[in-house]
């Protein structure tokens, strides 16, 4: 597999949801080449299994590399996924797992509670020695898992075949800790391997938007800003290379369904504007649709899949878009395509070294 990580300017980080998939899957062939998807595998809701997803992933991607990941959340996770982790003879079942996906997948090392960092780093030779020479680790918990990520890291024949994901996760309520925390993990890693390739992921979306309505628009409109660029403009391009949630939540909560409100958002470079319509009523998207368009003319020359949603409600079609999964989607495909666009087409200004904001 022949991939530079340090080619691709940024590394969004999507679970196998409809929703979620839907939205890739949508992102025209251009934007897909820009960018290198985490995919992360789990029983999320209406996707109980991870093969349907996995085959749509693989679909989707259409042979461009991507990473494979499990979840970590209890909830989503299924006993096909616990068999996955299971960290005898080195993660075989993970290994043989992914030798068995017939396209370029990276996967991300296993690492579990229970597993032995020699058993890591053993995971990381083999799938080495099995021709998979591109790797990905994942840094959840600032500092619990690095000293054993360095340590795989080490004892990989090139530092640059693998990449390091630190992520930060959901980071509106915990900017100034979760950007020390990124310093810090990227400060410990590099003492130790200074070429390592670096990305730093997070999601300022929140899981709900009431909070960030205008108190005089009758509930029905409001401004989330973006933290996600905040954080890595903090810590500097040529520290970090930028990832995101793709403009979810980093959670996933057990729901039951019921009610929903209406709602459709647009994302802009570094926010969010929405339009909902408490009247839950699915013709309510049809008028939210109206609004943005009349606010926002850009939405107008807007080609990505997503705004041609809104166009299309904008004019009365709503078909197969009624529910709040698929303006999900809608909002996912349009800020993984803004976010390339504005980072992949040499539009970012010179940023801080990180190092000066210790």
């Amino acid at each position: 597999m022949s991939i530079f990580f340090d080619d691709f300017k940024y590394y969004p980080s999507l679970r196998s949801r409809p929703a979620e998939l839907i939205g890739y899957e949508n992102l025209s062939d251009q934007h897909k080449d820009a960018i290198i998807t985490t995919f992360t595998l789990g029983a999320w809701p209406r996707q109980p299994n991870i093969e349907v997803p996995l085959s749509r992933i693989v679909n989707a991607t259409s042979g461009r590399p991507f990473i494979l990941d499990l979840t970590v959340e209890p909830s989503f996770i299924t006993d096909d996924i616990k068999h996955l982790k299971d960290p005898d003879g080195n993660f075989k079942n993970w290994r043989n797992f992914i030798s068995q996906i017939d396209v370029p997948v990276i996967p991300v090392i296993q690492i579990t509670q229970d597993s032995k960092t020699s058993q890591i780093i053993r995971q990381a030779r083999d799938f080495e020695k099995s021709g998979c020479n591109k790797l990905a680790f994942k840094v959840r918990d600032f500092g619990e898992d690095t000293a054993k990520i360095i340590s795989a890291l080490s004892a990989l024949d090139a530092t640059e075949n693998a990449i390091t994901i630190i992520d930060a996760g959901y980071i509106r309520d915990t900017l100034p800790a979760s950007l020390a925390g990124c310093i810090s993990t990227i400060n410990e890693i590099r003492d130790e391997l200074e070429d390592a390739e670096i990305a730093v992921t997070a999601t300022s979306f929140p899981s709900s938007v009431v909070s960030f309505l205008d108190p005089n628009s009758g509930g029905k409109r409001g401004l989330i800003a973006m933290y996600e660029s905040k954080i890595h403009d903090a810590i500097g391009s040529g520290a970090a290379i930028y990832g995101d949630h793709g403009s979810i939540h980093s959670r996933v909560y057990v729901t039951g369904g019921g009610r929903y409100t209406p709602r459709i958002d647009y994302p802009l470079n570094d926010a969010w504007i929405f339009e909902r319509r408490p009247e839950n009523n699915s013709s309510g998207y049809i008028d939210a649709a109206k609004v943005l368009m009349a606010s926002y003319s850009e939405i107008e020359d807007d080609d990505t899949w997503g705004a041609e949603m809104i166009r299309q409600a904008a004019k009365g079609n709503i078909e197969g878009m009624k529910t709040p999964a698929s303006w999900i989607a809608a909002r996912v495909n349009m800020h993984i395509s803004k976010q390339i666009d504005f980072r992949c087409n040499g539009k970012l200004d010179d940023e801080e070294d990180y190092e000066d904001l210790i």
